[in-house]
């Protein structure tokens, strides 16, 4: 009899362990494992698989190497976050970093570094407030306004230079060290970079300010019924875009000591990889701040890796697009659940 009851037990068990339920438990439990810490798993992989390549990847120096290499693509996807999580769009953000650059390099000798560096942060400011005036009260498409403001600030970039690059004198020496300078082992540029990134991690998850952001992008018109003003903070995160970018543009001028009329369309590409790259980790779902700086720390680390095994650049590139598509695509699947309805 004894035999009989255990057996029926053991068998009741199993069955329960069997149980659909059982294993839409279980199911559910490795989805949120991967959810939250998937592109972790898939970056700290593949910096594994590079430290074996070269014995040279897993090394100080080269970690010191890409945050230095990242510096101003990290601070422009850091500011293209808030206008991402707003609902909108900034593609003028690389050629912000352009426009701040040259007119630092243009008022350091009329007005001195310091004051140099407030009216070239103003100007990125003017362009953020000008983006977002038109997005909100202009009632245009934060994509079609950004495209104009990026080819009006080529024009103008290429006007004011004649296509020359504007060359800082060697004598100033304070402003060099921003770009130039180091701390101990680490470059002053880093550390501003990571005072940045502190600061907009606040905002973003400390504030009011980053709350309503977050609100207004969500769902705008809730968000408008609820008592906030939404065209403000649609206009502040476009601000907060050009502001960083900003800040990136003072940084480059400094550490190549001159400014370039051209170059900086090649940071927006990268800024939109890192921020919807950064959007898939942590399992959050959609961007924030320290995704998006993990984001580009990932790729300037692939970049790495790759140069350091001999790979082409093409396949650098072919590289980074696939990564970006695979994270973005197992997101959209651990999250197949939710109705979508964004197509733009």
């Amino acid at each position: 009899m004894d035999t009989v009851n255990t057996m029926a037990t053991i068998e009741t068990l199993s069955q329960t362990n069997n149980s659909p339920a059982s294993k839409t438990k279980a199911e559910s439990a490795v989805i949120r494992l991967l959810r939250r810490w998937g592109t972790i798993i898939v970056i700290v992989l593949v910096g594994v698989v590079f430290a074996l390549a070269s014995p040279y990847f897993a090394s100080v120096s080269n970690f010191n190497n890409i945050l230095f290499s990242m510096i101003v693509s990290a601070l422009v996807s850091i500011g293209l976050t808030y206008v991402v999580v707003a609902g909108s769009f900034d593609l003028s953000v690389g050629l912000t970093v352009t426009t701040v650059s040259i007119a630092t390099a243009y008022l350091i000798p009329v007005v001195g570094p310091a004051l140099a560096i407030i009216g070239a942060l103003l100007v990125a400011c003017l362009i953020g407030l000008v983006n977002g005036l038109l997005v909100t009260y202009g009632r245009l498409s934060g994509i079609v306004v950004t495209l104009g403001m990026m080819f009006v600030l080529g024009g103008l970039n290429q006007f004011v230079t004649n296509g020359y690059q504007i060359a800082v004198d060697y004598k100033e020496e304070a402003f060099r060290w921003i770009g130039q300078g180091r701390i101990g082992p680490v470059a002053v540029p880093v550390i501003v970079m990571l005072g940045v990134f502190f600061l907009g991690y606040l905002l973003q998850v400390k504030t009011k300010a980053g709350h309503y952001i977050s609100a207004v992008g969500d769902n705008a018109m809730a968000a408008y019924y609820s008592g906030i003003p939404v065209y403000r903070w649609v206009i502040v995160s476009f601000i907060l875009a050009a502001l960083m970018s900003g800040i990136g543009g003072v940084i480059l001028t400094s550490i190549s000591s001159s400014a370039q009329p051209v170059g900086g369309q090649g940071y927006l590409l990268e800024a939109f990889a890192a921020v919807y790259l950064g959007a898939t980790i942590l399992g959050k779902g959609k961007p924030h701040v320290l995704g998006t700086l993990i984001g580009v720390f990932f790729l300037y680390m692939v970049s790495s890796g790759m140069n350091m095994v001999g790979v082409p650049f093409a396949a650098r590139q072919l590289f980074n697009g696939l990564v970006l598509l695979l994270a973005v695509g197992a997101n959209s699947l651990l999250n197949r659940e939710e109705i979508h309805l964004k197509f733009i």
